[in-house]
C-alpha cells in the first residue's frame, strides 16, 4: 500500500472539494488523519518560526529561489 501526504491551501474551494471527495471514497482510500488548520493557526505558526529564527533572508526573488532549492 502506498502513502500520500498532501498539503493544500484550506481556503481554496477546489482543493477542499477534492479532499472531500477523497475522504468520501472510504472504500478506495484510507484516511489516517485529516487536520484542517485555520488561517489563525497558520499565522501563529509563522510568527513562531520568525521568533525561533527559522527564516530565510534574500536580496531578490532569484536569491530566494536559489536558497529554497537548497532545502528541497
Amino acid at each position: 500500500m502506498a502513502t500520500l501526504t498532501l498539503e493544500y491551501n484550506s481556503r481554496n474551494k477546489v482543493a477542499n472539494r477534492i479532499i472531500d471527495i477523497i475522504i468520501a471514497m472510504d472504500n478506495v482510500f484510507k484516511v489516517k488523519s485529516h487536520i484542517k488548520t485555520t488561517v489563525r493557526e497558520q499565522t501563529l505558526a509563522a510568527i513562531q518560526d520568525v521568533e525561533k529564527g527559522n527564516v530565510i533572508t534574500c536580496d531578490c526573488f532569484d536569491d530566494y529561489l536559489k536558497r529554497t532549492a537548497e532545502y528541497a
